[in-house]
């Protein structure tokens, strides 16, 4: 397996920086892959590389390998069918809203859509997901551990450990970079609106890596868990629903409320910033948003 793991590391390597590539998550790399091109590679690729990204957390044997990989082709053809016409219907609303101004509710409305797509996503995929877990061994948990662990330690170089001032002016590039994905080139005073907000956010890294370490945790539990009670399959289950709930849903109500707060600043500064472009750059998102579009129909013809 880690044969098989090296090849499709090389192979795909440019994606692999992406923060969706995760599990079945892999699935929908339309938000977060750099074009056209890659989201129609990533996504009929997709069982491999969530394979290959699994086996470098639990170092999967070939039992486990061929196992996930039929539950994920069903995944797949399950959502290319069912769930990616959805997507390009997203895409088509949106294309139509960016042509106007937008009000925060507006974004947070579509945030909200996709994070219902996820939902839907997860939700679909829990019987894979358990019967993976039931199938873990104490050293493939070991190896988890490990792998949460270094996982850490790399998140706190990059977001925890750089001053202040240092993590801003990432933070400012990463959002104008995404600005100019969609409108292309930005203007001095929207490079300005772009900054402030960087500088008035409430991203707080300490409060994303707490929640990060209790969702390690509560998994690492979980499966422990399962694996010492060794439960049927519907309480297999009902465990697994549970975490991936805990997961996307944090029980921490001081967690929640920093989310829920981020998610309104994020809305207000992307209405902001979608205000001030002019004709010409609405356009260009227009462009940029039919181009998926496009490439979502295109996955769905292939049916």
């Amino acid at each position: 397996m880690r044969s098989v793991r090296r090849g499709i590391q090389q192979a795909f390597q440019p994606l692999r920086r992406h923060g969706w590539i995760r599990i079945i998550g892999l699935l929908v790399l339309a938000a977060a892959l750099p074009g056209c091109t890659g989201i129609k590679l990533g996504y009929n690729n997709g069982v491999d590389l969530a394979v290959w990204w699994l086996d470098g957390y639990v170092d999967l044997d070939s039992t486990q390998t061929r196992q996930l990989r039929e539950d994920l082709v069903v995944l797949q053809r399950q959502h290319r069918q069912q769930q990616l016409p959805s997507y390009a219907e997203w895409l088509n609303q949106a294309q139509t809203l960016v042509t106007g101004d937008l009000a925060p509710e507006q974004i947070c409305s579509m945030g909200n859509q996709v994070r219902g797509f996820v939902d839907e996503l997860l939700l679909s995929g829990e019987s894979a997901a358990a019967t993976l877990a039931l199938s873990l061994t104490p050293a493939q948990l070991a190896q988890l551990e490990r792998k949460y662990a270094k996982n850490n330690a790399e998140f706190r170089k990059e977001w925890l450990a750089p001053e202040p001032a240092e993590m801003r002016a990432k933070r400012y590039d990463k959002a104008l970079e995404r600005a100019e994905m969609v409108y292309g080139r930005v203007t001095p005073a929207q490079k300005a609106l772009i900054r402030q907000q960087v500088e008035q956010s409430s991203f707080d890294p300490q409060l994303l890596h707490a929640e990060r370490q209790r969702r390690q945790t509560d998994i690492l539990q979980t499966l422990h868990q399962l694996q010492r009670a060794a439960p049927g399959a519907a309480d297999s289950l009902q465990a697994v629903r549970g975490l991936l709930q805990r997961a996307t849903h944090s029980p921490q109500a001081a967690y929640r409320s920093y989310a829920a707060a981020l998610a309104q600043q994020d809305c207000q500064g992307m209405a902001a910033v979608h205000n001030s472009t002019t004709a010409k750059q609405r356009e260009a998102a227009v462009r940029w948003l039919g181009s998926y579009e496009k490439s979502l129909q295109e996955l769905v013809a292939q049916r």
